[in-house]
């Protein structure tokens, strides 16, 4: 029975027995080398295929920049970078730290604004726990650091950033549980925030803006819960508990709906109705690893579809219209993780901790 149908309404099913997308499990990660019919082909890209890594540094995130068909590249230690496409070539350094061994980014996100773009870090700290770049087409980039207003009864720093869909608008969430609502200027100087009645009580792992009859906020957890926030009538509309502690929340087809990545060894992946029985979700899939993920290592959905990484270098597709069916998918590094799966206009891309990349044809992916 399809999740995701043409209306993109979950069709309700029995919740009794939750799903693995492969009919047989294998003990370990062995089951990565059963036999499917192949929906993505390797293509390696053209010249250099690396995110530019300084020794003990990991990527923390790739972002879309929608200028010049480019990427940006955020690390652990605070660089940031832009890449060109198709060729992933660095084109330019937008953010050198004068002390990488200190800095610890956990999160970034994009927003854009005229012939600017502003990349915001979050920062594992206890001073200086958000900053921007704000690089423009004509005057090259500057940096600004954020005050948060954060609960020093409890760990500091800022674990998470998100984009919202008001212009020059994103969110945080903290290692304190906090989350807040920022609001840059229009001449990008100031900023200003608001922090919101979400009640955590653990660090806040992932936030996503959705618009199904309102604008809301979607704030998950390592407390297992999930809370919708409606930004209109300034409250906590809906929430739920997860099986396990989420690590990211990505939009599907519906605006109703909601895929979860969580902290399992075989149900990983949890898609969620926001109109139906809060206890539990509409579906459940994933396949069997030793490891759990963890929350720097993400997925990426568009249209019907969800890709994922694991942690011995390969990458899923799921469709999410019939997640009974076995995933497609390759294995892209030797003796490596997949940090991040992250779908352009025109490729899916997956990155290692290492930093290597390797891109993945389309030539299935709208069937």
């Amino acid at each position: 029975m399809g999740l995701i149908g043409g209306e993109g309404c979950v069709a309700a099913k029995s919740r009794e027995e939750p799903t693995h997308a492969s009919s047989r499990t294998l003990p370990n990660d062995q089951n990565e080398l059963l036999p499917v019919i192949p929906a993505l082909i390797l293509s390696p890209a053209p010249g250099p295929s690396r995110v530019p890594l300084d020794a003990h540094d990991k990527p923390r995130r790739v972002l879309i920049a929608d200028w010049n068909s480019t990427l940006i590249s955020v690390s652990m230690h605070g660089f940031v970078e832009s890449l060109d496409m198709p060729s992933l070539v660095s084109r330019h350094n937008l953010c050198r730290p004068t002390a990488p061994a200190q800095e610890s980014v956990d999160d970034a996100c994009i927003l854009h604004t005229g012939d600017s773009s502003v990349v915001v870090l979050a920062h594992a700290r206890e001073e200086k726990q958000i900053s921007y770049l704000i690089s423009q087409t004509c005057r090259g980039t500057s940096r600004r650091v954020v005050d948060r207003p954060w609960n020093k009864t409890k760990k500091g720093g800022t674990s998470v950033v998100s984009t919202m869909m008001q212009p020059l608008m994103f969110a945080s969430g903290g290692h304190d549980h906090a989350v807040h609502l920022w609001n840059l200027s229009e001449d990008l100087k100031n900023v200003s925030s608001t922090l919101l009645a979400i009640k955590h009580t653990s660090v806040i792992q992932s936030l996503l803006p959705i618009r199904d009859t309102s604008h809301k906020l979607i704030s998950a957890g390592a407390d297992c819960n999930v809370h919708l926030w409606d930004l209109s009538s300034e409250r906590v509309v809906h929430t739920f508990k997860t099986s396990n502690s989420p690590y990211h929340a990505h939009k599907t087809e519906s605006p109703f709906c909601t895929l979860l990545e969580v902290g399992h060894r075989d149900l990983q992946f949890e898609l969620r109705d926001h109109r139906m029985v809060p206890e539990h979700p509409a579906e459940r899939f994933g396949f069997y690893t030793t490891e759990l993920h963890g929350r720097f290592i993400k997925g990426d959905t568009w249209s019907h579809f969800f890709a994922s990484g694991s942690r011995n270098g390969c990458v899923r597709l799921w469709d999410l219209r019939n997640v009974r069916k076995q995933p497609a998918f390759v294995s892209c590094f030797s003796n490596d993780q997949v940090v991040q799966v992250l779908k352009t206009e025109s490729d899916l891309l997956a990155f290692s901790k290492r930093g290597d990349v390797m891109k993945l044809t389309r030539s299935h992916m709208n069937a």
